[in-house]
């Protein structure tokens, strides 16, 4: 992968472009004048991380850029902060002072409410055994600033861990958690979904075990959810009785645990 910057870097976005390379395996090549795609033929990867002031952009083939944005957890925590629900909240029961895993981070949007709605108090673990995304959240978690003082102190509460949600399941204490979350790429796409096809193309496709959700039954005292197409046979097969009922698209899967 190479790595670069925009025209014109400081000093400190040189460095940052440098500690980025060594921390994901990249390579280092100077912007100049030369285009993205000058770089990429040029140096014969198709692979390539753009390092700004404000952010990090990675491009892969010819696709569109992949980058870190809160995106609907920026709406749905403005919601919060009026009073309003939030219906993966409600559904969860969680409340401020809960320690939350969220197994399949993705780009971690609903890590970001999940951190918003515990609070200072509680915790939220996001996983995502992908190195893009990985790198991309625990970067952006990082760097992201809103005008919301609240929703950037939540970002960067959350503990990121590029790893498989198995193999963390089972390394934690039973009845350690409150909620443990699942949601996985749909075994049905939502094709009209632009960022979750650009996040398909380097995410985890594997559907959740039913070995994970006895790992969740061991860890969690307050509910496990699954987030699937509306109409899914995931809830059926994994356990989840407790299905909420949806005008959209998707719903929430929930097993109770109190």
């Amino acid at each position: 992968m190479l790595v670069t910057t925009s025209y014109n870097p400081s000093g400190e976005l040189l460095d940052k472009a440098v500690r980025l390379a060594g921390a994901y395996n990249g390579r280092v090549v100077p912007r100049r004048k030369y285009s993205l795609e000058h770089l990429r033929k040029n140096y014969e990867d198709n692979r390539l991380l753009l390092v700004t002031r404000d952010e990090i952009r990675y491009y892969e083939d010819d696709h569109a850029a992949y980058f870190f944005h809160p995106s609907m957890a920026l709406v749905r925590v403005k919601r919060m902060q009026r009073g309003e629900s939030d219906l993966l909240i409600e559904a969860s029961g969680t409340v401020p002072g809960d320690v939350i895993v969220d197994c399949t981070a993705g780009l971690a949007s609903d890590s970001i409410v999940f951190s918003y709605a515990v609070g200072s108090l509680g915790s939220v673990t996001a996983l995502e055994s992908e190195p893009i995304p990985a790198m991309l959240i625990h970067e952006g978690l990082a760097l992201y600033e809103s005008e919301i003082a609240e929703l950037n102190d939540a970002m960067r509460r959350i503990k990121v861990r590029k790893t498989d949600h198995l193999t963390y399941l089972q390394q934690l204490e039973s009845q350690s958690v409150d909620v443990v979350y699942f949601d996985p790429m749909f075994r049905s796409p939502i094709e009209e979904s632009q960022a979750i096809s650009l996040l398909r193309r380097n995410a985890n496709d594997e559907a959740v075990s039913l070995a994970s959700i006895a790992e969740a039954r061991r860890i969690a005292r307050k509910s496990i959810v699954l987030k699937e197409n509306r109409d899914s046979h995931e809830f059926a097969r994994l356990g989840f009785e407790h299905v909420l009922r949806s005008t959209t698209k998707t719903t929430y899967g929930v097993i109770r645990l109190c």
